[in-house]
């Protein structure tokens, strides 16, 4: 099933999604919470603008839940149209000075502006008798002399040692979807709600002021920083000043002017928004950073179904067994999991260390890790499971790992802790305020198992040989997990918390 754009002249929705590069597009993660949201809110209407990278047809992966009663695609880069012979009478300058304001300050009343020069009536020259005023079009804001102008001029402004060929293409797809966000029509609804910065918390913030409604912004890892890395690791973007060893240079280089811009973007949402939301508390302090309010900002931790584990109970007459439950890629860092199995295994020879999780996502990367497998004689200690019911295997699991170097709220240690199984994890996303428990939690419910720094096989090995050695401590751990997820990590207690902001942001 392909999705074509619907039309916008409905009934007001409670709440119109606004979601980037995922729902309903895209199965797994993000999406699949989103699918879970809509449809834990059965009283509430919805609206999803799901913004792509372009117009080319995609295939919807989730059957819309009933209450979606609007469906909208918003494509970043819509499809060259022929460009009109006469040409519209836009104020290059002051396209240039808005379109700075946006892209390097920030600047939430520049945004503003840039609406009301998008939609305000201009007319074509040379001007012919019958012309009528009217708003421009995604061409005339791309493809005229105007956008000549503000692209150069911005670039003399910006990035004036940069190549400007660099800067150029960068202008064309930072600049182009701006743009794009900025002329796309809104759907009437009585709050929106993006779940990310970036182009989503654009649209949200746009649409919500142009009504006089309210907007909110849901993050599960931060966007900005998201986009951050994927810049630094781009091999797309040249790199044309050298700063030399000491990085001291004030100079900015295209692969900067990407990156100021989506925190740019960034700003913008957090300062045109009601409400700002993420999973855990270690999250605010990036959103802080640019530009949120404290009396804006709020946690909403992800919550699971504790019916779907109340029935596990552990198999007997088997080998000690860890599990890692996750993709074999490496942000999830399994060759640490596999160097830590050689440490467990000195201390407890029949340990069995289980990697449970799709392994085609990054096939050269499965290779290695077999390969560390083999070079660690580990061949009969670690089992790549590939993709299963993992309902069917946590009766075999004593000991969750987490390696991951970056995390949000990982799903993987609620459902160990549905399943009383103690957990150990790096620290990263919110996995110490999982096993610990987060600070204002009153009264502390106790340790769920241990927490390791990232990349470092000794110490997960040995926290893991420490849980594994003592079952009356592994049972305490699972038993303090348990009862932490009952209290704070339910679906039923996420859902509430949705419904009570839903009302607040509509009031």
């Amino acid at each position: 099933m392909t999705a074509d754009p619907a039309p916008v002249d409905v009934c007001p929705v409670d709440v119109c999604i606004v979601v980037e590069g995922c729902y309903p597009f895209v199965a797994g993660g993000v999406s699949s919470w989103l699918d879970w949201l809509i449809r834990t809110q059965p009283g509430t209407t919805f609206g999803v603008v799901a913004i792509v990278a372009d117009e080319r047809p995609r295939e919807i992966r989730y059957d819309l839940p009933p209450n979606v009663v609007h469906f909208q695609v918003l494509p970043l880069a819509p499809k060259a149209r022929k460009p009109p012979l006469r040409r519209p009478a836009l104020d290059g300058a002051r396209f240039a000075d808005l379109m700075h304001r946006v892209l390097r300050d920030g600047d939430l009343e520049g945004f503003d502006g840039l609406l009301r020069f998008v939609a305000e009536p201009v007319r074509r020259e040379p001007f012919g008798f019958l012309d009528r005023p009217a708003p421009p079009d995604y061409g005339d804001l791309t493809a005229s002399p105007a956008a000549w102008q503000a692209i150069t001029e911005c670039y003399r402004r910006i990035a004036p040692q940069a190549a400007f060929s660099d800067f150029f293409w960068a202008w064309r797809n930072l600049a182009g979807s701006l743009l794009a966000i900025a002329t796309a029509p809104v759907p009437p609804a009585r709050t929106y709600h993006a779940i990310s910065t970036g182009y989503a918390g654009l649209f949200a913030v746009r649409a919500a002021r142009a009504a006089g409604r309210t907007a909110a912004i849901t993050e599960h890892g931060i966007y900005t920083n998201e986009r951050r890395i994927d810049l630094v690791m781009a091999d797309w973007i040249a790199d044309t000043i050298d700063s030399g060893l000491s990085g001291n240079d004030n100079r900015t280089d295209v692969r900067r002017f990407w990156i100021d811009a989506f925190e740019s973007f960034a700003r913008i949402a957090y300062d045109g928004s009601h409400r700002i939301t993420t999973l855990y508390g270690a999250n605010q302090s990036f959103q802080r950073t640019l530009g949120a309010a404290d009396a804006k900002l709020q946690v909403i931790p992800n919550g699971i179904a504790l019916e779907k584990f109340d029935a596990i109970r552990p198999q007997q007459n088997r080998r000690p067994t860890v599990a890692l439950i996750g993709r074999v890629v490496p942000i999830k860092d399994i060759e640490t999991c596999i160097a830590a199995a050689a440490i467990i295994r000195r201390a407890i020879p029949d340990v069995q260390v289980l990697v449970i999780g799709p392994t085609d996502e990054d096939e050269d990367y499965f290779a290695l890790c077999k390969r560390r497998v083999t070079e660690l004689d580990l061949t009969e200690t670690v089992l790549f499971t590939g993709k299963v019911n993992i309902i069917d295997w946590l009766p075999r699991i004593d000991v969750m790992v987490l390696t991951s170097i970056s995390e949000a709220q990982p799903l993987v240690l609620l459902e160990a802790g549905a399943a009383r199984i103690p957990c150990v994890a790096t620290d990263v996303g919110s996995c110490r305020e999982i096993i610990e428990g987060a600070p204002d939690e009153h009264p502390n419910l106790g340790l769920a198992g241990r927490v390791a720094p990232p990349m470092d096989a000794g110490a997960i090995g040995r926290a893991i040989v420490e849980l594994l050695a003592d079952p009356a401590l592994r049972a305490a751990c699972g038993e303090t997990l348990r009862r932490r997820v009952e209290t704070h990590f339910t679906s039923d207690i996420s859902a509430a918390r949705y419904g009570a902001l839903y009302r607040e942001l509509v009031a």
